[in-house]
């Protein structure tokens, strides 16, 4: 059973069917109009990112998180670590 509550899947599932260029920034807005700030904040961003990995079900979402997020800052938060390493690997490829 997902770990995700029905309004992380719904933000989700909205960014994976997405054709514009957005960024980790517009996930994490979106993310908090949906839960509100006191919930939807940049950690519970991150954590719905990694989830989302685990489950495998929005797979283009995670990359463009991911990535946008290391071009941006130039390094990956621990959280994203892992992933972006293995996103990292697999472009190089």
């Amino acid at each position: 059973m997902s770990k995700l509550s029905q309004t992380k899947i719904v933000v989700l599932d909205s960014f994976e069917s997405r054709t514009d260029d957005w960024t980790f920034g517009d996930f994490e807005k979106a993310l908090e109009a949906a839960m509100g700030k006191n919930y939807g904040n940049y950690q519970t961003a991150k954590m719905t990112i990694v989830e989302a990995d685990k489950e495998g079900r929005w797979p283009m979402t995670v990359s463009k998180y991911v990535l946008s997020n290391y071009s941006a800052f130039g390094s990956s938060p621990v959280e994203l670590s892992a992933i972006c390493k293995r996103l990292l690997a697999e472009k190089a490829e």
